[in-house]
């Protein structure tokens, strides 16, 4: 295990002794309930629809989520890096692809809700990954740690042996389909296969209504997630680089409308991103009780 796990870890005893209350769920970064960059097992309250836009100083995110049930999350995005080239020129590489994450909670409540997730699994490759997250909720803090392939393991000090292999020898390579350049067909080889990787982070919510912070390990290599359409600019190296494995952040969750990101990622960048949305669950207008006289 590296010193950087080993010290997010040191912080889980800090967090617990201060736990006061629960709050609501947020979504991350990419549009998915999650913490800044990874996801966590939760999931939005069914009949959910928001719209998730981030940015830092070198890409554009935008993404469309849905929970039509309460154990299914969906999600359509874009993601446009100004530092990719599309045709000679810089800035106009587009991606596009769709996420899905099934969540499971236990009717026990001292047992963690558990999810299972595809990410770009019929896009172009630039953000597929696959995960098993689990998440455990006491009182105002949120306990997330995953197993992670594809994307997740860009950063190969922390990659470990994939567990699936050893039920069968084909999950330890990971097929690139021949058309995964352009997208549109679900990569069915590459699923849950090659190395794999541990992830997670904390969401400690402040005794301010709807504010907390987040912690998480960051195992991605820029240079290949949301990366790299047609090549690379002279600008690629600064923007992408990476200095630490830790990334934090700051969250507001205005209600059930949506949530302000504000973070700090990879040790030398800053990203904002805000969610909006509703529930049609919920019903808009308040309506008097109908008291018929006879």
């Amino acid at each position: 295990m590296s010193q950087t796990y080993k010290k997010l870890y040191l912080l889980v005893p800090f967090f617990l002794i201060f736990s006061l209350k629960f709050n609501a769920e947020g979504y991350n970064t990419l549009g998915q309930v999650g913490l800044i960059n990874i996801p966590t097992a939760l999931l939005k309250e069914e009949q959910s629809s928001y719209i998730t836009f981030s940015k830092n100083s070198y890409s554009k995110f935008g993404a469309l989520t849905v929970t039509p049930f309460k154990w299914l999350e969906a999600s359509f995005f874009y993601n446009r890096p100004d530092d990719l080239i599309w045709g000679s020129t810089p800035g106009l590489y587009l991606d596009k692809g769709f996420n899905v994450k099934f969540s499971y909670a236990p009717k026990n409540y001292f047992l963690p809700k558990i999810a299972i997730g595809l990410d770009d699994f019929a896009g172009t490759g630039q953000l597929s990954k696959e995960y098993l997250v689990a998440t455990y909720k006491l009182k105002n803090i949120d306990i997330t740690s995953g197993i992670g392939w594809g994307k997740f393991t860009s950063v190969s000090s922390n990659n470990f042996k994939n567990p699936f292999s050893y039920l069968k020898e084909s999950f330890d390579k990971r097929q690139i389909s021949s058309d995964s350049g352009l997208g549109g067909s679900p990569a069915y080889g590459s699923w849950f296969r090659g190395d794999a990787t541990i992830f997670g982070g904390i969401e400690y919510y402040l005794p301010v209504n709807g504010l907390s912070l987040k912690v998480e390990t960051d195992p991605y290599s820029y240079f290949d997630f949301m990366c790299c359409g047609e090549g690379q600019t002279s600008q690629s190296f600064d923007f992408r680089k990476k200095d630490s494995d830790i990334n934090f952040g700051i969250n507001y969750q205005f209600k059930d409308f949506g949530n302000f990101n504000f973070s700090y990622v990879k040790g030398n960048t800053w990203k904002f991103s805000f969610s909006i949305g509703f529930s049609s669950k919920k019903p808009f207008v308040k309506k008097k009780n109908f008291e018929p006289s006879i």
